[in-house]
């Protein structure tokens, strides 16, 4: 009975039109396949480690995208099958970024031509593949009513010849030709390589980012280098880098301060309760003024093998509140080592299983500790200090005010002492507080001067309010200015009645109140007969 299933045209299109809906993740897959020919020809002494090389080309005007390697290449008699299958790849999952045999078909939604062109060593052919794509799009329109199975559909669509080559040559070539109109502005130069900066195993600069050999030191020490590939456009031999610097912008909040600087790494290694390596990671220490608003370095980032698995927000889960408002405070990688924790399909997150369920278990408690101590506590402190500034700037706009006659009644005055008195209350309660910050968390050396500082402002200030106190209380009504000198006592007293109900009926709008006092003060500037 099985002999008469059939596998309709139609998966082909989940498999590969449908697999990614970001057009960049095609570029992903094609780096991802580059690296382990990379890794393949390395191992098998067709390379020397580090002379692994991935050469992207972008047409003038974005028509076609090719990505080269020069790792093991694919031999001239098994090129035309291993490239003609779907989901019948032969890789380890455990030795290779790419298994699953269908991540090369995902280039078939976006291009009319998707060729895979191939050399192997020793061999003086190579192997082109071509799809055409534009056959393909129509074979599985809706419009299409054929009932073609999947194979059928493949033996329309693909081509396959041999052309001479170099015996010495090694490479496996993907080129989309005949971009549709659609994509052509995603694949530009500039935008393929901030999206690769972000998503390919690419190493740090170490003229931006100074602890670069730092964080690659410790996972050499921990027995797991960090692979890195050389990845670069054919128009310029400058590798892509990741995007970390020294600095981190954080002007997510018009009140936060523009930028942080990176002032140590911080590092987290985890095993399995039986001993196995886990995770490896790092995260840049800072400040911590504000969420982080450059969305190439925002996030805790999960990779396994160097790639991105997920984006920016893919971690935000393991935090226990505030997920991506909290993730968005943190810059760093973890890095996945366990062969059972394997990327999905589509690469945006990690299937499933009891090894991931004791990882995300670890990465949690870990940033729960990150939350408590740099999130909340840093930031935390930086919000008390605001507070602090915010008064003793509203302390100097009293003295201007009641130096220029701001208190015009006994309920303006009542008003003033009162406000002062929640100031000097709001600075208590700041001053406590950092110095409970200062005893509980664990702030850098730097930072803790920074709040005692702060602690000084908050003591020096303390005679600069009785002083100010004194001078409300002892403040003369400046309403015997306001009016002419010729009107006498008794309308004097009347116009400082007017005055004080204004101050009663907007005392919570003294914008208000002001702007009628002045009205009123041009109105009996002049004293009518």
């Amino acid at each position: 009975m099985t002999k008469d299933i059939i596998v309709g045209k139609h998966v082909l299109e989940s498999l590969s039109l449908g697999m990614y809906s970001n057009p960049y993740d095609i570029l992903r897959e094609y780096i991802q396949n580059a690296t382990d020919a990379i890794d393949n020809a390395c191992d098998s002494g067709v390379l020397d480690v580090g002379q692994g090389k991935i050469v992207i080309e972008v047409g003038k005007n974005s028509e076609f995208i090719s990505i080269r390697d020069n790792g093991i290449g694919l031999p001239a008699e098994l090129a035309a099958k291993k490239l003609g299958d779907v989901g019948n790849s032969d890789k380890n999952y455990e030795e290779n970024r790419g298994f699953r045999g269908i991540g090369r078909l995902g280039g078939l939604g976006y291009a009319d031509v998707l060729s895979f062109i191939t050399s192997a060593k020793g061999e003086n052919k190579r192997t082109i593949i071509k799809w055409d794509c534009i056959c393909l799009r129509e074979l599985l329109s809706p419009r299409n009513i054929g009932k073609e199975d999947i194979i059928s559909v493949i033996q329309k669509v693909m081509s396959s010849e041999q052309e001479n080559e170099d015996i010495d040559e090694h490479y496996f070539e993907v080129r989309l030709e005949g971009i549709r109109k659609e994509f052509l502005d995603f694949f530009t130069s500039e935008k393929i390589d901030e999206y690769l900066s972000k998503v390919a195993p690419v190493d740090f600069n170490a003229q931006h980012f100074p602890y670069s050999e730092e964080i690659k030191n410790y996972f050499l020490e921990k027995k797991y280098p960090l692979s890195t590939y050389n990845i670069c456009h054919k128009d310029r031999n400058m590798p892509i880098y990741k995007p970390y610097t020294r600095t981190l912008g954080t002007g997510m909040q018009e009140r936060t301060r523009n930028k942080d600087y990176v002032k140590r790494i911080e590092y987290v290694y985890e095993e399995t309760a039986n001993g196995q390596p886990l995770y490896i990671g790092w995260l840049a220490i800072t400040d911590f003024s504000g969420q982080i608003n450059e969305e190439s370095l925002q996030g805790i980032r999960l990779r396994k093998g160097n790639i991105l698995v997920g984006d920016k927000n893919t971690f935000a889960k393991f935090f226990p509140s505030e997920g991506e408002v909290a993730n968005k405070m943190f810059a760093g990688e973890i890095h996945i080592l366990h062969p059972d924790i394997i990327p999905n399909a589509k690469r945006d997150d990690f299937e499933p299983g009891e090894i991931y369920q004791e990882m995300s278990t670890l990465i949690t408690k870990w940033a729960g500790f990150l939350n408590k101590t740099y999130r909340r506590g840093t930031s935390e402190a930086t919000s008390v200090m605001r507070n602090i500034d915010r008064v003793l700037a509203a302390k100097k706009d009293y003295e201007a005010k009641i130096s220029s006659g701001g208190i015009t009644s006994d309920t303006k005055r009542d008003q003033f002492l009162s406000n002062l008195e929640e100031f000097d209350n709001s600075l208590s309660r700041s001053k406590k507080k950092l110095k409970s910050l200062i005893n509980i968390n664990e702030l850098d050396k730097e930072k803790k001067d920074i709040l005692n500082v702060y602690i000084n402002k908050v003591d020096e200030s303390g005679n600069d309010f009785e002083k100010l106190k004194n001078k409300i209380i002892d403040s003369d009504y400046s309403t015997k200015k306001d009016i002419p000198s010729s009107y006498s006592r008794q309308e004097r007293k009347v116009y400082q009645r007017i005055i004080e109900v204004i101050d009663r009926f907007f005392v919570d709008e003294p914008d208000i109140a002001s702007k009628l006092r002045e009205a009123i003060k041009e109105e009996l500037s002049i004293k009518k007969k």
